[in-house]
């Protein structure tokens, strides 16, 4: 059977993989690695991987640090038909696959990449505003699962000037997402993914993330020219409690979209007014 391997990144997100029966796999910070898991605790050949002719798959750890199954240091085990085993510090997640959930997984790939090219010819039919608001929602809610989404504009500053919506939680003086996350997304200048907000030792003790029940969230710029104008922001209460690689990318290619129908609005906007004079 198939196996499918989530690592828990630094960042906050999964990195997926997929691997198939017949050969050998390498876990390590390695960059030859069949897996890589970027962690300075992570040996660079942290473990090995093997399948047999009965579906079934060997973890042996060849690491000086070790690897841990329910808190016990483990040198081999059998895989089940999940398993959460950490190297060091990173949590890897191990799930046989059927056919069928292959499958499944290949036709969601594809469903997301149909869905890009679905909400690009949205954006150039929003005729306004609100049109491209209600499209930026359904867009976070309806493709990466999330609760409660938004388009947050941001200050020079980077306080927020105005969260996009009619929602309560929206609304700036009620505000019930994290600043924490929007602020360290904007410090660093790149999408920010957190999985398990309660497992981050400074989120975990902000007042939003305790009386709200964040458990996951995820916060990408949205830039014109080199400047962020805004920022999506998507967050989970209950449910879901991860980002992957690939929901961060089809974020990313959602937010350059929206930076481009922002700027066309932007240019459009201008336009009338010199015309207007």
């Amino acid at each position: 059977m198939p196996l499918q391997v989530n690592i828990s990144t630094q960042s906050g997100w999964v990195k997926e993989h997929i691997l198939f029966e017949g050969k050998d796999y390498s876990i390590g910070r390695s960059d030859d690695a069949d897996v890589i898991v970027e962690h300075p605790q992570v040996s660079r050949n942290h473990a090995r991987l093997s399948s047999s002719e009965d579906n079934q798959w060997v973890f042996q750890d060849t690491s000086s640090s070790g690897s841990f199954y329910l808190g016990k240091q483990v040198n081999s085990l059998q895989l089940d038909s999940e398993n959460v085993i950490q190297l060091g510090p990173a949590a890897c997640r191990f799930k046989k696959l059927t056919h069928q959930q292959l499958t499944a997984l290949n036709s969601q790939s594809e469903w997301r990449k149909n869905q890009l090219q679905h909400l690009s010819k949205q954006f150039s039919n929003c005729a306004n505003s609100q049109d491209l608001l209600q499209t930026t929602q359904h867009c976070l809610i309806q493709t990466l699962g999330c609760e409660r989404a938004a388009l947050i504009l941001i200050n020079e500053d980077k306080s927020l000037q105005q969260c996009l919506g009619f929602e309560a939680w929206m609304q700036n003086k009620d505000f019930s997402g994290s600043r924490s996350i929007i602020e360290r997304c904007l410090e660093r200048r790149e999408p920010l993914a957190i999985g398990t907000v309660q497992d981050d030792q400074h989120l975990s003790q902000q007042y939003s993330v305790i009386k709200n029940n964040i458990q996951a969230a995820m916060c990408v710029p949205v830039y014109i020219s080199e400047n962020i104008q805004a920022v999506l922001y998507a967050d989970n209460t209950t449910g879901k409690q991860y980002f992957t690689q690939t929901d961060i990318t089809l974020i990313e290619s959602f937010a350059n979209l929206l930076s481009l129908r922002l700027l066309f609005q932007s240019i459009e906007h201008n336009i009338s007014l010199a015309r207007n004079h």
